[in-house]
């Protein structure tokens, strides 16, 4: 898929998805990038404005099935066809299965997982039109592994990880590549003032990650890396 490409972001206001906001549009695509904090969006609109590529910015809260319509609507209408969606919402509660509660528990559902299927839907129908389109899914590996004190996100993106699964299965034969990326920890704002303070040092960098992504994005169109496993050469945290 030659550049320059048009690719929308979730959570593109910090973390993994500025990161990779920032590279993309660096190496000239344009990028549409989403979050529920507008003045953090415009402040990466400005800090790339020299940039080879183009930053939009598109305020989007991911799990509201009405604002995932009405924005992509405003993106289709505007720039044609996406054809790179990058799903990286998510939230998450630092909290055991007992301290955490119905709201919370449906807070992070609707976002990492609910925010995921809606905004893969918007894209969709237009990459199988054009029979060509790469959904990447930045999910966790604490959806593969068992971290106590994370039961609410850990379902969630198992979940997102089981579901792009599927979906990868019945569009492989239509040209559409579903890239499956599960990091281990990554020094973000998801994570405590706490946790950063302490943990920082061994926790990987956005930068770092949103490297070898922009690397998978521009394999060929014969080929599809499905699951990306990225781990600190540290290992697990104990947070």
């Amino acid at each position: 898929m030659p550049s320059p490409r048009v690719i929308w972001i979730t959570g593109a206001s910090s973390g993994i998805g500025r990161s990779l906001a920032e590279i993309f549009i660096k190496h000239g695509d344009t990028v549409l990038a989403s979050a529920r904090r507008k003045p953090q969006l415009e402040e990466l609109q400005r800090e790339v404005s020299a940039s080879s590529g183009i930053c939009r910015v598109y305020p989007c809260d991911v799990g509201d099935e009405g604002v995932v319509a009405i924005v992509g609507e405003a993106i289709f209408k505007e720039h044609g066809n996406v054809d790179f969606l990058v799903n990286c919402a998510g939230v998450t509660y630092f909290k055991d299965f007992v301290g955490t509660t119905a709201q919370e528990f449906d807070e992070v559902i609707r976002t990492n997982l609910r925010g995921l299927f809606l905004t893969t839907k918007a894209v969709l129908p237009g990459m199988l039109k054009r029979g060509a389109g790469v959904i990447m899914n930045i999910l966790s590996y604490a959806g593969k592994v068992t971290y106590a004190g994370s039961s609410a996100y850990a379902a969630s993106k198992a979940g997102a990880e089981a579901l792009m699964d599927v979906l990868r299965a019945e569009t492989r034969d239509k040209g559409i590549k579903i890239i499956n990326v599960s990091p281990g920890a990554v020094l973000t704002p998801i994570w405590r003032p706490t946790h950063q303070e302490r943990y920082g040092h061994l926790m990987m960098k956005p930068a770092e990650i949103a490297k070898v992504l922009y690397e998978v994005s521009l394999q060929p169109a014969s080929l599809m890396i499905e699951d990306i496993i990225i781990r600190p050469q540290a290992g697990d945290l104990k947070v």
